[in-house]
């Protein structure tokens, strides 16, 4: 077999035995750190750090994971609802710390797994994960805000995932796409998606979007939304709509390109971003 097939095969079977490991030898935690918070508009930059060494009784040649994170955080009262939809209802500090400490069990199972294959490439050993939350966009009534994230996780490769939320600064709630958009314009606006994704991917009109690297003729997956002065936009993952090759998935949709599907609030909302 290959050298090739062979790392395929041998990254498969690991991913495999840590999906299914509900135990671990314990972990090497290496050193842990935190930046200082830095204001940016209403909000902290939190800047949080951590490396987790694999073999700690060798820590200059040890495979590690490194672990970062730029979050948000706000002393404003009136800004707790936003975090609190981020973090899903946690304080910063506990949602930073639970998300260092949480890969403690997973990543020292590798050390088990590394034994039975003495020959895995050193690849497979070192991860990393990195998340960073920002304000992307905002109005006097709006707060776009986006969590990205890359990491690499054991497998055959690493993955890359981007979130947003659009909060009313007036209701202090998380909107929904049908906030801004009236129900039965639904059709008209997947006709505006499929046109921009055509565009995106330069797939002629008459040839199927599952022809032209897409899992579906259609496109049915619209939660992942955000506003922008640009216009409206939508997002998707690897794997969500398309293949992990092609990417992370963005279009945006010129405001006026939209007229007439707006709800009365998605008009007023839009109309702050011209």
């Amino acid at each position: 077999m290959k050298t090739k097939q062979v790392r395929i095969c041998l990254l498969a079977c690991l991913q495999a035995m840590i999906m299914a490991a509900c135990k671990s030898s314990g972990p090497a935690v290496g050193g842990a750190g935190a930046g200082p918070g830095q204001e940016k508009g209403d909000y902290i930059v939190l800047s949080k750090e951590r490396t987790i060494l694999l073999y700690p009784d060798a820590p200059n040649t040890s495979p590690r994971m490194d672990i970062s994170l730029s979050i948000v955080d706000s002393r404003r009262p009136e800004n707790r609802f936003i975090l609190d939809a981020l973090y899903d209802g946690q304080g910063t500090e506990e949602y930073a710390d639970k998300r260092l400490q949480g890969y403690d069990a997973r990543y020292g199972e590798m050390r088990r797994v590394a034994e039975q294959f003495p020959d895995m490439p050193a690849e497979a050993l070192n991860w990393y994960y990195t998340e960073t939350i920002v304000q992307s966009a905002g109005t006097a009534r709006v707060a776009v805000f986006s969590r990205k994230t890359e990491s690499f996780l054991s497998g055959a490769h690493g993955m890359q995932t981007n979130d947003y939320y659009v909060f009313s600064l007036e209701d202090k709630r998380r909107l929904s796409l049908w906030d801004i958009i009236r129900n039965d314009a639904k059709q008209a606006l997947d006709e505006q998606v499929e046109g921009a994704l055509r565009t995106y991917m330069e797939i002629p009109s008459w040839i199927p979007l599952s022809e032209g690297g897409f899992f579906e003729d259609s496109v049915d997956r619209l939660e992942d939304f955000f506003l922008s002065p640009r216009g409206l936009g939508f997002q998707w993952d690897p794997y969500e709509i398309a293949p992990y090759s092609i990417g992370l998935i963005e279009i945006i949709l010129p405001y006026d390109q939209l007229q007439g599907l707006f709800t009365e609030r998605g008009i007023v909302l839009t109309n702050e971003f011209r």
